[in-house]
């Protein structure tokens, strides 16, 4: 056996601990408890303000979102509109010189006879 193993072999012997050891660790323990009680109460403070702030941003993104759909929607149906205008337009520029020409006609036809 090495030195190593010896040294490895003794360091992890079971040992007795010293008197009041298990007293100062859980005099050490309730310390620790004491001191984070406040600590906790505001680490959950900061949880629930970081949860409020992620729903209103979720909120907020949403409504965003909802609105440039209404806008883009908005410019479609303005474009839809502008070309159903124009078909008007030309339609009833087709219908007026038709009109035109039976007048002419009209306004001719006892000239002639």
């Amino acid at each position: 056996m090495s030195q190593f193993e010896r040294d490895l072999r003794e360091s992890l012997r079971r040992r007795e601990p010293p008197p009041g050891f298990a007293g100062r660790v859980l005099a050490r323990t309730r310390e620790i408890d004491e001191r984070s009680e406040g600590r906790s109460a505001w680490k959950w403070s900061w949880r629930w303000v970081t949860v409020a702030a992620a729903v209103v941003m979720l909120v907020v993104g949403i409504s965003l979102y909802q609105e440039h759909q209404r806008q883009v929607q908005a410019e479609k149906s303005k474009e839809q509109l502008m070309l159903a205008l124009r078909i008007t337009g030309s339609k009833l520029h087709v219908m007026q010189e038709k009109l035109s020409q039976i007048q002419r006609k009209t306004i001719e036809l006892p000239t002639q006879q």
